[in-house]
């Protein structure tokens, strides 16, 4: 029995060596609607990305990602090719009126945009 245990420890601890840290972060990524959330989700979640969540509300994108797999740059780039822009870019004008009109975030009289 003494034996299984330390052989168990002694495997746990070599694979703790192979996982590989994530990097938190957020952004600013302005929307208007569910669809928004939606879409800007959907281009966020890369390779290497296990937490994409986007809330209309504050505009923020959470983000879990490794670092190894993908950059911030890479994420932000995905984000604004879909439309969106974030702290960072700004989409440009052809991505941008590719989106639904109720996504629309820049035309204040949008009847989904926050006031």
């Amino acid at each position: 029995m003494f034996k299984y245990f330390i052989t168990l420890a002694f495997l746990c601890l070599a694979f703790s060596g192979y996982s590989q840290s994530e990097t938190d972060t957020t952004m600013i990524v302005n929307g208007v609607c569910g669809m928004c959330e939606n879409t800007i989700e959907k281009a966020a979640k890369l390779e290497g990305v296990s937490l994409a969540d986007w809330d209309k509300e504050t505009l923020v994108l959470k983000l879990k990602f490794d670092p190894q797999q993908v950059s911030l740059e890479k994420i932000n780039a995905a984000v604004v090719a879909s439309g969106y822009d974030t702290e960072f870019t700004t989409a440009s004008d052809s991505a941008y009126y590719k989106l639904a009109p109720c996504c629309y975030y820049r035309d204040p009289n949008n009847a989904h945009h926050k006031d």
